[in-house]
């Protein structure tokens, strides 16, 4: 296929980071999405079904998984891996930890990554999150005023959670960039997480019904694809009709980068998968070929914002080679994947 919707291929970036970040350990992520109405905005990664370390069978590594980030992200690990107050737990294979990365690369916040090895769980962190969730952000809230030093760690998680704390928590904008959610104006903020919303409960569980697709659902390709189709014009047609003329731009509040635009993004750099695993592809059709006046420009639309999101310096930054999440996708394509997001997907019901 030669769609403008494929992910272009990333540039050859260095393979080598620094001696202080050496994870070396396997991982078999359970991504977490869910069917709508609830949503979850966060990944289980555990060895088993049980969330208490003590109770856990030994778990059937994949081996095909890479431990590690690489390329553009194992760089930005590696020079947050410094001790610091903020802490982010984190895989590099969960879209939603990628929303969370993005925001703190994006703002410029100083913190730590600490990639979670799911079968050694570091008793810090089960301390801060005994179910074992990434994303989990350790947040200092007490600090002793003679010595500076820390007194007090509490965690947070569920990625929206954490992107709007860290855009409201880090509301310098002097220091930490715009907000990414409007904060003086009340309607537009609303508006933006009437979309956030969207997104969660219609985009990404479509993406994963697609993605899992496999010739024995009671759906076929086509009514997927269809499906997952009606879910980006209805937020691309929503971009087409409010981007104010006073600032056109590419992203969802025209000029503005916004939190709306980091909720999306991971699945974005994602669609290429569906292009590599499933018969036909995304399968936008070509300029020309889209029906109606319309049609043709909500695609248009969307494929100006594809653009624009997947070049965004912190989306890149956050990202591994592309070769990498072939590899890891190889069992939601085939539907075999025992992950959360996978059985639940599979089962067609939303997650406990």
């Amino acid at each position: 296929m030669s769609l403008t919707l494929r992910s272009p291929t990333l540039s050859k970036l260095p393979r080598t980071v620094s001696s202080s970040f050496k994870p070396s350990f396997v991982l078999k992520l359970n991504c977490r999405s869910l069917l709508a109405p609830v949503q979850v905005h966060q990944c289980t990664m555990s060895s088993s079904s049980s969330s208490n370390p003590s109770t856990q069978k030994p778990a059937s590594v994949d081996t095909s998984l890479q431990g590690s980030p690489t390329g553009a992200a194992a760089l930005f690990a590696s020079s947050h891996a410094s001790p610091h107050p903020l802490k982010l737990y984190g895989g590099w294979f969960c879209p939603f930890v990628q929303r969370v990365w993005i925001t703190l690369a994006e703002k410029n916040i100083p913190h730590q990554y600490i990639e979670i090895n799911p079968y050694h769980k570091a008793p810090e962190f089960l301390a801060l999150n005994p179910r074992g969730l990434v994303p989990t952000l350790a947040v200092p809230t007490s600090t002793d005023p003679k010595t500076g030093k820390v007194k007090e760690v509490k965690p947070l998680y569920e990625s929206l959670v954490l992107c709007e704390y860290l855009d409201e928590a880090y509301a310098d904008e002097d220091k930490y960039g715009e907000r990414l959610l409007p904060h003086n104006d009340a309607y537009e903020r609303a508006r933006c997480r009437l979309w956030i919303d969207h997104i969660s409960s219609r985009v990404v569980p479509a993406f994963y019904r697609f993605i899992q697709h496999t010739p024995d659902k009671p759906y076929s390709i086509d009514e997927i694809r269809t499906e997952f189709h009606g879910h980006l014009k209805a937020f691309a047609k929503e971009m087409l009709s409010s981007s104010p003329s006073s600032s056109p731009g590419p992203f969802f509040l025209g000029e503005k980068f916004s939190l709306v635009d980091i909720m999306l993004a991971p699945w974005a750099k994602r669609l290429f998968l569906i292009d590599h695993y499933k018969p036909g592809g995304v399968g936008i059709p070509p300029n020309g070929q889209r029906g109606s006046e319309v049609d043709e420009e909500i695609w248009k639309r969307w494929e100006e914002w594809y653009k624009a999101v997947t070049e965004r310096e912190s989306v890149k930054k956050t990202w591994s080679e592309d070769a990498q999440y072939v590899g890891a996708y190889k069992r939601y394509a085939e539907d075999t994947t025992q992950s959360e997001v996978g059985r639940a997907t599979r089962s067609g019901r939303a997650l406990p």
